[in-house]
């Protein structure tokens, strides 16, 4: 059993110190890496520039805040008038 544990122990302190000399590398030596490479292709992804309309794409409504609250003052009262009828219907 204590062969085993040494061996672990082992194995623990080798995996971190290979750990520990990844990251030493990639902070002082590795600076240009993947980081770098993705923001020179950020501008092939600008889709704000196409100029024509796809036949497909949805139609967006303006709502005014004042007509949705109109509307959701309507369907308060129908769902009162709606209550009140079921409460006479059981009555």
């Amino acid at each position: 059993m204590k062969k085993f544990l040494k061996f672990v122990v082992g194995v623990a302190g080798v995996a971190a110190a290979g750990f520990g000399a990844y990251c030493a590398y990639k902070k002082f030596v590795g600076k240009d890496t993947e980081d770098d490479d993705f923001d020179d292709d950020i501008d092939d992804f600008d889709l704000d520039d196409d100029e024509e309309e796809d036949e497909n794409s949805p139609e967006y409504i303006k709502i005014n805040p004042d007509d949705a609250k109109d509307a959701l003052d309507d369907a308060k009262e129908a769902v009162e008038d709606a209550a009140e009828d079921i409460k006479d219907a059981f009555n």
